[in-house]
């Protein structure tokens, strides 16, 4: 089966720079009226840049910023497209921003020479009266990873070469969208725009397991999930893993208790068997929290080390 496994050492998880460290980037907010939205035609720009709030889609019944992305872009030497990675943050789906945590992580891409998207998407109000729920915050990652492909050279980015990130909920989506391809078929995408994808520490693997956990968890995915075990299992993305589908390469990371280990390592078996690269990375001594913080802090070496190493062959021409 290809199956790597990286075994790694604690790392304290410290943030290399704060939030509010000052990039000499030049920083430019979007809104959806601008007139310098996406979509335009623009010369080639070698300088490195920061787009905030850049919209992907607008919805009548939500603020304009939940459908929005934040693109970070290095300084290039020529005008020759980078590879790409995408952010997209957790929260239990209910809250997170895609600023949150983020300095870090698009110094280390941009550092590597990769233009850095960060994705919000619209999250589940348990207080309304018809809260969102799946397969909204799906549709709405989908939604933004088709706005990239279109738009990205327009910052310096190579739509042909794109990695998608997550963590916690940010996870669960991405593993739904890498390997339910209904959701990237309906922006005429298939799972094959997707180079490789890291959904990093989440249970939402088999909704249906989780459903037999504890109050908390279960509440928190009855929030998202709702109450039917058919919609459970739809949802869950081991139930679409299968051979010859174009599911990208995975990584992974295990941590927490027995339970939560293993059903990363279940898995990883079933797509393993179904002929998709895996790579798990040990992280048994973070938490949660620090999976997230972890990554581009100066003294990680648990999750950066091998998520560079991912990375870098997952944009190789010889990958495969």
């Amino acid at each position: 089966m290809a199956m790597s496994v990286l075994v790694a050492a604690c790392s304290g998880g410290g943030e290399r720079s704060a939030e509010s460290e000052q990039s000499s980037a030049s920083t430019t907010r979007l809104s959806p009226s601008s007139s310098e939205a996406p979509g335009t035609t623009a010369p080639c720009n070698t300088d490195a840049s920061t787009t905030l709030d850049v919209p992907y889609a607008v919805h009548d019944d939500s603020e304009p910023v939940l459908t929005s992305l934040d693109v970070y872009s290095p300084e290039r030497d020529s005008c020759e497209p980078l590879p790409v990675v995408v952010w997209v943050h957790g929260g239990s789906w209910v809250t997170g921003d895609k600023a949150n945590g983020i300095a870090d992580k698009a110094a280390l891409f941009n550092d590597t020479d990769y233009v850095f998207v960060s994705i919000n998407y619209r999250l589940t109000d348990v207080e309304a009266d018809e809260p969102l729920r799946y397969p909204t915050h799906n549709e709405d990652v989908a939604e933004a990873l088709a706005w990239v492909v279109e738009n990205i050279g327009e910052y310096g980015g190579d739509p042909g070469r794109m990695a998608v990130l997550g963590h916690s909920a940010g996870a669960g989506i991405i593993a739904a969208l890498a390997t339910d391809a209904r959701y990237l078929n309906a922006h005429e995408l298939g799972l094959d725009a997707l180079d490789c994808v890291a959904p990093l520490d989440t249970e939402a693997f088999d909704v249906p397991r989780v459903m037999r956990g504890g109050p908390r968890v279960v509440r928190t995915y009855t929030n998202v999930f709702g109450s039917d075990p058919d919609v459970w299992v739809e949802a869950s993305p081991i139930a679409h893993v299968a051979g010859d589908s174009d599911i990208p390469p995975f990584l992974l990371a295990r941590r927490g208790s027995p339970d939560r280990r293993s059903m990363v390592d279940d898995f990883a078996t079933a797509l393993s068997e179904a002929s998709v690269v895996v790579t798990i990375i040990d992280a048994a001594g973070l938490t949660h929290e620090e999976i997230r913080t972890s990554i581009g802090a100066a003294d990680d070496d648990v999750l950066t080390p091998p998520l560079m190493a991912f990375l870098e062959n997952c944009f190789s021409p010889q990958r495969g």
